[in-house]
């Protein structure tokens, strides 16, 4: 089982490219479900048909899904939903008040992990892709599973980890058969849980980057790499999408190219050792198969396997040394004498001879200063304090 999660800033093609992906392996034989978790859907639109809540035929070892949120609420937490706004309405709470308060917090993404840990579970696919929301959607989709257990730990004043003891504090709080609630919430935080050390693993799971080469898209892609790091995600492939590759004399075309020249140089160098495929810009709207699939030619070449995993590295971390924080990055192997190091705000810079590469910091490292830093064997360690 192969699962790629393709994410990017909302308007980069990043519903295009997981669509091209998807026929791609289908054409070679995969079994393939390509999932839409956005909110905002837009992959009936690419695929220029309607798909459902449940897996829809699209072609041959093909099947799309798009999510029905409120549905799959109800589905996995609406037991739980209405004892607790049963509850919040006995504190004072009005009853509309206490329904909406007694939805946990992202449950959107919830029912997206559910949904992908069934089909997992199902065995019918070889290949699941997810078409997720904008990236900080996706950044709450791979964080959920920590933050169930500190809503349920906090809510019910236990770790769903005491599983032993629980069910009798649920039966007291809530007054209702405790044996339902203990089964509904291990439904949902076991589904999570499992799925986490999938997506976890990188022989199985990874996450692919789309950008279009401007300063505010590559900001925030590098913003979102840094998180993924951190969660420990594998990133294995960035997709830098709608190049201007065309010769034109016009003064548009001159300038497009020589903007995007310097964000594409930027991209390449602050992305290393991951590697990148650019993508052209096309004339036009993508939609439906026969244009997915000129995308998908310029994506993969006729021999190439979209499901492969392009790098398997784990090249940034922050981890605590008494009171001081360290970040690690690796680059490709080089050694240098001398190199130009500042902090711009929650952005890292580092400059050797004329090439700058940026590390976006987590909010952590943002609020604190660089002390010290060595460059050594490709890899740089910075201090924090």
């Amino acid at each position: 089982m192969r699962i790629i999660l393709y994410t990017g800033k909302g308007g980069v093609g990043k519903t295009t490219l997981s669509a091209a992906t998807a026929l791609t392996a289908a054409r070679q034989g995969y079994r393939t479900l390509i999932i839409s978790t956005d909110p905002a859907h837009s992959l009936s639109d690419s695929f220029d048909m309607q798909l459902q809540s449940e897996p829809t035929p699209i072609c041959d070892n093909l099947w799309g899904q798009e999510i029905n949120v409120l549905k799959d609420i109800q589905k996995y937490w609406g037991e739980l939903q209405t004892s607790l706004s049963a509850l919040l309405v006995t504190k004072g709470f009005d009853n509309v008040v206490a329904d909406e308060l007694a939805v946990m917090p992202g449950m959107e993404e919830v029912a997206s992990l559910l949904h992908v840990h069934e089909k997992i579970e199902s065995g019918l696919f070889d290949l699941i892709i997810l078409d997720c929301a904008p990236t900080g959607e996706t950044i709450r989709l791979i964080s959920m599973p920590d933050i169930i257990d500190w809503y349920i730990e906090k809510m019910f004043a236990v770790s769903l980890k005491g599983a032993g003891i629980f069910e009798p504090v649920l039966k007291t709080a809530l007054a209702i058969p405790g044996q339902a609630v203990f089964k509904a919430i291990q439904t949902l935080f076991g589904g999570v849980t499992a799925l986490q050390s999938t997506l976890l693993d990188p022989t199985q799971t990874s996450i692919r980057v789309v950008l279009n080469p401007e300063k505010m898209v590559l900001k925030e892609a590098l913003r979102s790499y840094t998180y993924f790091s951190l969660f420990g995600y594998n990133v294995d492939l960035v997709f830098l999408n709608r190049i201007v590759m065309e010769t034109g004399d016009s003064e548009l075309l001159k300038s497009m190219r020589t903007v995007q020249a310097g964000y594409i140089t930027q991209a390449e160098t602050s992305f290393s050792p991951v590697p990148i495929k650019q993508i052209p810009l096309f004339a036009g709207e993508i939609v439906g198969i026969e244009n997915l699939e000129r995308i998908a030619e310029s994506a993969f070449s006729s021999q190439e396997d979209p499901t492969q995993i392009y790098f398997q590295e784990k090249i940034q971390s922050v981890h605590k040394e008494g009171d001081e924080y360290l970040l690690t990055r690796r680059f490709p192997p080089f050694e240098i004498n001398r190199f130009d190091l500042r902090k711009k705000g929650d952005e890292l810079i580092l400059t050797i001879g004329n090439v700058r590469r940026s590390i976006i910091l987590p909010q952590t490292l943002a609020l604190l200063e660089p002390i010290g830093a060595d460059f050594s064997n490709g890899e740089l360690q910075v201090r924090f304090r």
